[in-house]
Formats: structure tokens, sequence, C-alpha cells
């Protein structure tokens, strides 16, 4: 796909260690996906970036933690608005879902669900667990409504 490139590219300039996939919305059910069924009938592809969280976290550094999860948010935010701008301008409509908990009542996030259903991970105890690094991914999601296809990478 000629945005995959363009894509990794823009992700790359702001991170290494990153997940990136693709998922068509229009076809799945999820009762988190449903909620949203008037957005997905505008912008029926979302896009899923995740930053992985350094993994020198420790049990004990609750506050690193969390100044990591707002310093990969704030990557997220610039990511996720520079595929946006990307793909605008190329004639397509996008709309960045908010970094908020938007839940299912189980307390997992619309960011979670989509990346699940792009196959980076699956969803145990509330939260994306990925093969490569467990639940230490922060996630932000791009809807659209660009012809991209589906696929799923791990960098």
């Amino acid at each position: 796909m000629k945005f995959e490139l363009a894509i990794r590219n823009s992700i790359e300039t702001e991170c290494e260690d990153y997940f990136l996939g693709i998922v068509d919305l229009s076809h799945l059910e999820n009762t988190v996906i449903e909620k949203y069924n008037t957005l997905i009938m505008e912008y029926p592809r979302a896009i899923s970036v995740g930053i992985t969280l350094p993994y020198l976290i420790s049990d004990g550094l609750k506050k690193s933690y969390k100044k990591l999860h707002r310093q990969t948010n704030c990557q997220l935010k610039l990511i996720t608005s520079q595929l946006s701008e990307l793909l605008e301008n190329e004639g397509y409509r996008t709309f960045t879902m908010p970094k908020s908990r938007t839940t299912d009542g189980n307390d997992t996030s619309f960011h979670e669900v989509v990346a699940s259903l792009a196959n980076m991970g699956k969803i145990e105890k509330n939260q994306l667990i990925t093969p490569e690094v467990g639940s230490m991914v922060n996630w932000g999601t791009v809807m659209t409504n660009a012809p991209l296809k589906a696929f799923y990478k791990k960098d």
C-alpha cells in the first residue's frame, strides 16, 4: 500500500519501538465498536499505533510509570496528528480518537479494542496483552475513510 511506508516514516520520526495495525471496522462485531456505529459509517478503517513503554519501569516506580505514560501520550498525539494530516492531504477524512478511557463497562479502552481487532494482541483482564511485550504498550487510534488494506506489523 502506498500509505504504509509514509505512515511508518511518520511514526519512526517519533519513536523506534512501535506497533502498527490497520483494521476495517465496518464488518466487525464487537460491543465497543457497535457503540460507534455512526462514526464507523463515516470512518470505516482504523489505524492503531502502539508505543512500547520502556522496560526500565519497576513495580515500585509508579511515579516514573505515570511520567512515561504521559510522554508516550504526547508522542501518540503527535503521531496521530501527523497521520491525520498525511491522509487529509491526500483528500481523505480522518478522526483521531481522544486518549480518554472510553470503555465497554469492563475498563477496556477503545484503543485497546481496535488494536486487538487488528490482531496485535488479546484482551485479558480488561487490557490488551501483546505477545512481544505484554501490556507495556500505550495505544492511539486514527479513524479514516482512506482505502487502507488491513495489516499488522510489530517493529
